[in-house]
């Protein structure tokens, strides 16, 4: 299981019951908003578009046919599941409200194990959009979390744009290269254990620090992590931590799997959310542990500065790397993306966690109402 640390980068990266996936290029059909996660119009399970059609007359992007397009979206809530792990994946239609067998999938990649399920995670994928000139057609964004606590109107979450794609030149040549190129990389991604694959240690405690410079954004915190409870605690300071928001704030979460509860606080103004929790996922890395990215490489180095052996093994899942210390009992040193976000982690304790470092502030005890939960979690604790 891993950690990225997108719970408070509301901009970047990622009372409804669930709210997950958010897209704005193209610009998704209704009510759009990534200001928080769990926010109301990410949460769209009926498919093939949500349970949201279209007319003639609904607001439609133009694209040309053939040519390529960044698609750009918001996994807004994270639910990883590592029984069967689940994937996003990017698909075209055509026809106004075209039905499910009609579309058909234009890129996936798997889905990421972010330790923390109040994540907001942005992506931009590259697609090559249809060579069919059209007034009418759908691209639609899902998230197929196979996550069976999710399970209220399916696993799936689903995000529908009305496009219209106008003619193009043709390039066969290019097109069937492209193709063969797609063929190859698909066959090396079969995934396979290797030797490397590892979690960490029962009882973990770390430091990290969080970058994003597209939009300025920094910050650093601890990690408490213990296996054998089943319980996680993160403090983070945002952009300084003095003010009171997501985008400058001092935060505090509390996860107990056990009770299925979640708390995120917020220190200066005192506040607190509840959240009801998916399932536990171990803190560990490859096929083996059933994890979603392939290993890469051996005792390379590092990409963090952190750490006294600046040795590291490498993983890969899209385009997240995922990299431990080569000597160090499999504790994290970074994770990258070629945007220049990065986690970077100072090599870590192992030492047991006093209990009352789970122990959630008096306020969050009190909270009812809760944000977000699955349908499990309200019929066991209502």
């Amino acid at each position: 299981m891993h950690l990225i640390f997108s719970i408070i980068a509301l901009l970047f990266i990622g009372h409804g019951v669930h709210m997950h996936l958010c897209l704005w290029s193209p610009m998704q059909r209704g009510d759009f908003d990534i200001s928080t996660p769990g926010a109301h119009p990410c949460y769209r399970k009926i498919g093939p578009c949500g349970n949201i059609n279209s007319t003639s007359s609904s607001p439609r992007t133009s694209l040309v046919a053939g040519s390529k397009y960044n698609v750009g979206f918001q996994q807004n809530l994270n639910h990883y599941y590592t029984n069967f792990p689940g994937a996003l994946d990017i698909s075209f239609a055509v026809g106004l409200n075209p039905s499910e067998n009609d579309f058909h999938v234009l890129h996936s990649f798997s889905d990421y194990n972010a330790m923390n399920q109040i994540t907001q995670t942005n992506f931009s994928i590259e697609v090559n959009l249809p060579n069919q000139p059209c007034d009418e057609c759908v691209l639609r964004v899902r998230y197929l979390s196979n996550n069976l606590d999710e399970d209220d109107h399916g696993t799936v979450f689903h995000q529908c744009s009305d496009i219209k794609l106008t003619q193009s030149l043709l390039n066969t040549l290019k097109k069937e290269k492209e193709n063969k190129i797609q063929l190859i990389e698909n066959i090396n991604r079969q995934r396979q254990e290797d030797p490397h694959d590892c979690c960490v240690p029962e009882s973990y405690t770390n430091a990290f620090f969080h970058i994003i410079p597209a939009i300025d954004y920094q910050s650093e915190g601890i990690i408490y992590y213990d296996q054998k409870a089943r319980q996680m605690r993160v403090t983070a300071s945002v952009n300084g931590g003095r003010g009171n928001t997501t985008v400058d704030g001092l935060f505090d979460m509390w996860m107990n799997f056990t009770s299925g509860m979640q708390y995120y606080y917020n220190h200066h103004s005192g506040t607190c959310d509840l959240y009801g929790l998916d399932f536990w996922n171990d803190w560990c890395f490859g096929n083996k542990y059933n994890q979603s990215e392939d290993f890469v490489a051996a005792d390379v180095t590092c990409k963090s500065p952190f750490g006294p052996s600046q040795r590291c093994n490498q993983w890969q899942n899209g385009e997240f790397i995922f990299e431990t210390f080569a000597s160090s009992e499999c504790l994290p040193s970074s994770i990258t993306r070629p945007s220049g976000e990065k986690i970077n982690y100072i090599q870590g304790k192992t030492d047991p966690i006093s209990p009352s470092i789970f122990v959630p502030n008096p306020i969050c005890l009190k909270q009812k109402k809760v944000k977000h939960a699955s349908p499990r979690w309200m019929r066991f604790h209502f």
